[in-house]
């Protein structure tokens, strides 16, 4: 029988180390004796430090830690095998990994049964993120609504996606609460904007931007120079300079954002992408 948590389950998180942070704060908080040292005790880790460091993300969990915190915090089969899941999930170094990972985290929770609908949010979200034309598929709808021709919809997207991609696509974001469905039989928004603040779209996002980067790349190619516009500077520039330019792309992004919204003529969905790596460094 799982130990009963006084913080949110672990069908919740889609991060393995924000649990064990929220289940450590909330033991702390209940009994101020409860250090990290009788944490480590708890779960049976001899090196006291372990625990700490897999939290803040220095170390990762291996097959045998995994089975001690299962152990040790009592789980149950459910809890368990989701725990072993998360875990590599958040450790996988590749998207198709991930993604992998992910979709037996899924299938754990077709099994468990939730009373708040909160509990799945975060991994329609995490769905939504994974694949760029989800979102493409919403800005069709926001902008020239949609009253089910699916066919259409699916050569709205640039380049073109499947129907059965769009049907899905437009299931998905019913799901996440991004667009709803009218008596009449058509789509709108729920909400003109969504941001990417949150832990769920963040693990998302890389995976969103590997696409979005492909797509791009393929651009120059696909599209002509008068559909697209491609540049960029190799600088030299210090860890100072580096803040001062993210400060200025922020600010600009979100500039882009405000005229995108005050944009009423708008018919085209475009994909902006704002980078800034470094490419080379002292010998």
């Amino acid at each position: 029988m799982a130990e009963k948590q006084e913080h949110r389950k672990i069908f919740e998180y889609l991060d393995y180390r924000e649990f064990l942070r929220d289940y450590y704060q909330s033991k702390k908080a209940a009994n101020p004796a409860f250090s990290l040292r009788a944490f480590s005790d708890k779960i049976g880790f001899k090196a006291k430090d372990f625990i700490s460091r897999v939290m803040q993300g220095d170390k990762n969990l291996s097959t045998q830690s995994i089975q001690k915190i299962v152990t040790g915090l009592k789980f149950g089969k459910r809890e368990a095998s989701f725990f072993e899941d998360l875990v590599w999930f958040n450790q996988a170094e590749t998207m198709d990994e991930k993604n992998s990972w992910f979709q037996k985290m899924q299938n754990e929770l077709k099994i468990v049964r939730f009373t708040e609908g909160q509990h799945q949010l975060a991994f329609y979200q995490y769905q939504v993120y994974s694949h760029w034309r989800h979102l493409v598929v919403r800005s069709l709808i926001g902008m020239y609504g949609f009253h089910g021709d699916f066919t259409s919809l699916a050569k709205s997207v640039h380049p073109t996606i499947t129907i059965e991609e769009a049907k899905e696509s437009v299931e998905l974001l019913e799901k996440c609460n991004l667009v709803k469905k009218n008596e009449d039989g058509s789509y709108e928004l729920v909400n003109k904007d969504i941001t990417t603040g949150d832990r769920t779209s963040k693990i998302a996002l890389r995976g969103f931007h590997q696409h979005c980067l492909a797509l791009g790349a393929e651009s120059i190619d696909r599209d002509p120079p008068t559909m697209r516009n491609i540049s960029g500077l190799t600088l030299g520039i210090s860890q100072a300079g580096y803040e001062k330019i993210v400060e200025r792309m922020s600010a600009f992004r979100k500039e882009i954002a405000q005229i995108a919204n005050e944009d009423k003529d708008a018919d085209k969905v475009y994909q902006m992408q704002l980078l800034l790596f470094p490419i080379g460094g002292k010998l």
